[in-house]
C-alpha cells in the first residue's frame, strides 16, 4: 500500500498519492497508454540558485543549461528527486 496525503486542513487544495517511480509506466501501460516520456517536472532546475543561473547566463550558455536540464529530467536516476512527475503518453 502506497501512502496518501489527504489535505483536510482548511486552505489546502489537494491531496497526493505517492508511488515508486518504477511503477508509473507499467501502471499507465496497463490502462491503455503507450509511453512517450516520463519526466521529472521539478527536479534539477529546482535546485539551482539565482546566482547559479546568472553565472550560466553571463557565460552565454543559458540555453545549453536548459537543454541539459530538459534531457536530464528524463534520466531514470534523476526522476526520484523530482517532487512532481509528468507522464506523457498516447491512448492506444
Amino acid at each position: 500500500m502506497r501512502p496518501t496525503f489527504d489535505h483536510q486542513d482548511q486552505g489546502r487544495f489537494t491531496g497526493a498519492y505517492y508511488v515508486h517511480v518504477q511503477d508509473v509506466v507499467p501502471f499507465m501501460e496497463q490502462h491503455g497508454f503507450e509511453t512517450v516520456h516520463l519526466i521529472g517536472s521539478s527536479s534539477l532546475k529546482a535546485m539551482l540558485t539565482d546566482e547559479q543561473e546568472q553565472y550560466w547566463k553571463e557565460r552565454g550558455e543559458e540555453q545549453e543549461l536548459f537543454h541539459y536540464l530538459i534531457e536530464a529530467a528524463k534520466d531514470p536516476y534523476i526522476l526520484g528527486i523530482s517532487s512532481h512527475l509528468l507522464y506523457i503518453g498516447r491512448k492506444l
